[in-house]
């Protein structure tokens, strides 16, 4: 990924997380960072930025969520690694 294209964060993310590596965020200079933690923070924000607003979590949700109250969150389809059943998410581009 080029510099240009780390320019965004949201799309250095993605790029991240479909490659499996979310710690990649974290600024390398900061020391005994708390990886689960990290993550969990990681994978709301993602959450909270998701395309459509209807899959994203309610403040109560977002709060439930970093309180570790309930399941851990799972990370949207939308930045998942392997969508499920193999396919690749489609494109938004239209076809002429």
């Amino acid at each position: 990924m080029s510099e240009l294209e780390k320019a965004s964060l949201i799309s250095w993310a993605k790029h991240l997380a479909r490659s499996s590596r979310l710690l990649d965020l974290v600024d390398p200079t900061m020391r005994d960072v708390n990886r689960d933690e990290a993550l969990l923070c990681i994978t709301v924000v993602l959450l909270c930025i998701q395309r459509s607003p209807a899959p994203r979590p309610s403040s109560e949700e977002v709060l439930g969520m970093l309180s570790c109250e309930g399941e851990l969150p799972q990370l949207p389809l939308e930045f998942s690694p392997s969508p499920p059943g193999g396919f690749p998410l489609k494109s938004r581009k239209k076809v002429r």
